[in-house]
């Protein structure tokens, strides 16, 4: 699909930019992936459905780390106990260390996905990935409303506008349907 302009556009990156594609495209790398792993924020608690795609993705057997108080979420929908609480910057630590066993103990990720993640926080945490989670190689990506050049894939910038809302969600749902795990 292309590059698209940061959201935050003093996100400059360097000469190594996240690349901007569809829903499919990624949904069809996370399907091949040997160890993914979806890392949620407390920006989906704005909307049952984001707390709901996320349960959606872990049902294909993608486990979730929760950061912030995202995890409440999870809870109050009785899912709280099939998800892993964790601190983003710990996690993102854990997940460039080779020797980290990950959350269930049998080994790292090799595929990170971020949903929901303050976008100048999430930023900083798929840099330290993209440039520092080398061996073994992580690939990060985003499936915010927002461009994120720091992660390998994106999503291109969508507004928090009506109709744009819904093409965001309708965005996720194909990313969902995609993967076959």
């Amino acid at each position: 699909m292309g590059v698209e302009i940061p959201f935050d556009v003093a996100n400059i990156p360097g000469p190594e930019v996240g690349e901007v594609v569809a829903p499919e495209v990624i949904g069809s790398f996370i399907s091949s992936a040997k160890r993914p792993l979806l890392v949620v924020g407390s920006e989906i608690l704005r909307d049952d459905f984001f707390v709901e795609t996320a349960m959606e993705l872990a049902k294909k057997g993608i486990p979730i780390a929760a950061t912030g108080h995202s995890l409440r979420g999870f809870v109050e929908k009785g899912y709280g106990e099939k998800v892993s609480y964790y601190n983003l910057h710990e996690l993102t630590n854990c997940l460039r260390d080779p020797s980290w066993r990950g959350l269930d103990g049998t080994g790292n990720y090799d595929f990170v996905i971020f949903l929901g993640i303050v976008y100048y926080y999430a930023s900083q945490m798929l840099s330290c990935l993209k440039n520092f989670a080398t061996d073994p190689l992580v690939r990060a990506v985003s499936i915010d409303r927002y461009y994120h050049p720091q992660a390998r894939m994106s999503f291109a910038n969508v507004s928090a506008r009506d109709g744009e809302e819904e093409e965001y969600k309708e965005m996720l749902l194909r990313l969902a349907e995609s993967i076959k795990r």
